[in-house]
């Protein structure tokens, strides 16, 4: 990922990797599917971590190298999401499944092999409208 993104570069990235996904998995494209659904997580945490940093100041530097990572934990903890993301897993259960099950995404899983059952079950709990991982992740972005 080049630097210089803007926020709202990224968000429209995340919808965007999302959106292919579904596209791809409309169209028998599991493993490729699967990974840009995860994907779509990882661009729309960024969105939130951008939304923090203030113009005119640079972030320090061990900010930056952790934002050029792809741990969702990580991500999380820099975008001050923690204790936000335990309360919906603790208030929605729906979201704490589908957290739980996007959360095996890695970004390896873009050399694995995945099947219709786990690109449909990745990207479903990604982009469900009540419950998905997303759509929690755009209130906060």
């Amino acid at each position: 990922m080049g630097l210089g993104l803007k926020r709202t570069d990224l968000q429209a990235m995340a919808d965007a990797k999302l959106d292919d996904a579904a596209m791809l998995l409309t169209n028998g494209r599991y493993s490729n599917a699967y990974y840009l659904a995860g994907y779509a997580i990882e661009l729309g945490l960024k969105a939130c971590i951008a939304k923090m940093v203030a113009a005119e100041t640079i972030p320090d530097k061990d900010v930056i190298k952790k934002f050029m990572n792809h741990e969702w934990s990580t991500l999380v903890g820099l975008a001050g999401l923690k204790v936000e993301l335990q309360r919906q897993q603790d208030s929605d259960p729906d979201f704490g499944a589908n957290w739980a099950l996007a959360s095996e995404w890695s970004p390896d899983s873009r050399y694995e092999t995945s099947d219709i059952t786990s690109s449909q079950a990745i990207v479903e709990a990604i982009g469900n409208p009540k419950s998905g991982v997303l759509p929690w992740i755009r209130t906060h972005w």
